[in-house]
């Protein structure tokens, strides 16, 4: 059991001697550190890394929420009244939410305006719909009562040509004259 525990201390101690110049956040994740990358740099100015675009990415963040803080601590910094920033802070948040609240029930309205209006498009174009059905009907109707008026004048017109045409046949007067008749009869109506 000794021997274990002599064995363990040694081997912490070579671990703890090797590791010098490692700080405790450098051995936390997989990868290279900023610092890590910084020393080997320092060693190999020529040096080229290559590194996984997870990697780049976490450093990237690490590096904008760096940015983020220090511009936070500048912005406390410059005056000693921390309160007085924080309040400004908060009075702009909430300045930031109630013109978030308006905006989002102007465009409440706005949509339910939308709406109606698309509702009352619907109807105006069915109402157009069936006032153009409606009037091709009509057209319809009109086109073949007019077909069938012209149909008729012109079998008037055909009788009255062929009654005319008897009329000048016939040999009695009389004849004559009961033709004239039919055809001045015929001729009446038309007007």
């Amino acid at each position: 059991m000794k021997r274990m525990l002599f064995i363990l201390l040694a081997a912490s101690a070579i671990v703890a001697a090797s590791a010098k110049g490692l700080l405790p956040c450098m051995v936390y994740r997989r990868g290279l550190t900023n610092e890590q990358i910084d020393f080997i740099l320092e060693r190999h100015p020529d040096a080229q890394l290559r590194m996984t675009a997870q990697d780049w990415r976490a450093m990237r963040y690490q590096l904008c929420r760096f940015d983020c803080m220090t511009n936070y601590v500048e912005l406390i910094g410059g005056s000693n009244d921390c309160a007085r920033v924080l309040l400004q802070l908060h009075d702009d948040a909430t300045t930031a939410w109630s013109r978030y609240a308006t905006a989002s029930n102007l465009l409440e309205k706005a949509q339910s305006a939308l709406d109606i209006a698309t509702e009352r498009a619907q109807e105006y174009a069915e109402a157009y719909a069936n006032a153009t059905n409606n009037l091709r009907s009509v057209m319809a109707d009109y086109m073949s009562a007019s077909n069938r008026a012209v149909r008729a004048e012109a079998r008037t017109a055909s009788v009255i040509a062929w009654a005319e045409e008897q009329r000048d046949k016939a040999i009695l007067s009389t004849t004559k004259a009961i033709w004239q008749q039919f055809i001045d009869r015929l001729k009446q109506e038309d007007n």
